[in-house]
């Protein structure tokens, strides 16, 4: 017997709970990555980084049968929410010199 839609969205957001919980993870990464990078005077960004990213995206998005458009979207707003963040923590934490 076929789940009823009620089902199947208890199901979505069951997910749903677990990909918050995995994002908010890599956000925590991603900020203890940007207090390294800035200890060790790297940049907070690398497009060369970023691209390697997406690319990652894309093999694993065709894993799942996911298209290379939904990879790229899925990537982009992952990594804008990761580099905003970022961005933010070099901005919050820059020292002044007088």
């Amino acid at each position: 017997m076929m789940p009823n839609t009620d089902e199947l969205r208890e199901q979505i957001e069951t997910i749903d709970e677990q990909i918050i919980d995995l994002i908010a993870t890599r956000m925590e990464i991603a900020d203890e990555l940007a207090k390294a990078k800035k200890q060790s005077s790297q940049e907070y960004w690398s497009a060369e980084k970023e691209r390697e990213v997406i690319s990652r995206y894309h093999e694993l998005c065709e894993e799942v049968s996911l298209s290379e458009d939904e990879a790229r979207q899925i990537a982009e707003v992952i990594l804008k929410i990761s580099k905003e963040r970022q961005r933010h923590y070099f901005q919050r934490n820059r020292v002044l010199f007088i």
